[in-house]
């Protein structure tokens, strides 16, 4: 009975610094002492673009994290909420993005994101509205491009 509780005992133990190893690992790079989340690259928020659309004031000058539907395209790169919101031009439903590139060349992280969902990490601005004043905000020091994938689901 003695063993049974120091196994039991020890069992308790590794699970405590297993949860500890992996708390304190599951982040990356942890945040500088005084860093808030949105005030750096590394520490983005994740915010949806609604969000965003609505509150600009709230995330104005912060790095964020957002998925949508991206368009690269001369005077029109920007990110949307949906595809339909790209495809009949409905930029109040979007963002620019700043400083990227206005053609998809073959290899390119344009490429990778043109025409699809997204995420999309940067710094949120809102006050440039992008070509013509057209967007709701803009996304400017893009850091992170990356495809969303969508698992399809068989019928």
């Amino acid at each position: 009975m003695k063993m049974r509780s120091y196994l039991l005992l020890f069992g308790v133990f590794l699970l405590a610094i297993a949860s500890w190893t992996a708390a304190n690992s599951a982040g990356g790079r942890a945040p500088a002492q005084g860093e808030k989340p949105g005030s750096s690259p590394q520490q983005a928020l994740s915010v949806s673009l609604l969000q965003l659309i609505a509150t600009p004031a709230a995330f104005d000058g912060k790095y964020v994290r957002v998925i949508g539907f991206v368009c690269i395209e001369h005077e029109g790169t920007a990110i949307y909420l949906h595809r339909e919101d790209s495809e009949h031009m409905l930029t109040n439903n979007g963002l620019w993005l700043a400083g990227v590139a206005e053609t998809a060349v073959e290899g390119s992280k344009e490429a990778e994101v043109k025409d699809r969902y997204a995420l999309i990490e940067g710094r949120f601005t809102a006050k440039n509205k992008g070509h013509r004043g057209l967007w709701s905000d803009a996304i400017e020091d893009i850091t992170r491009m990356q495809a969303w994938e969508i698992r399809k689901t068989k019928k």
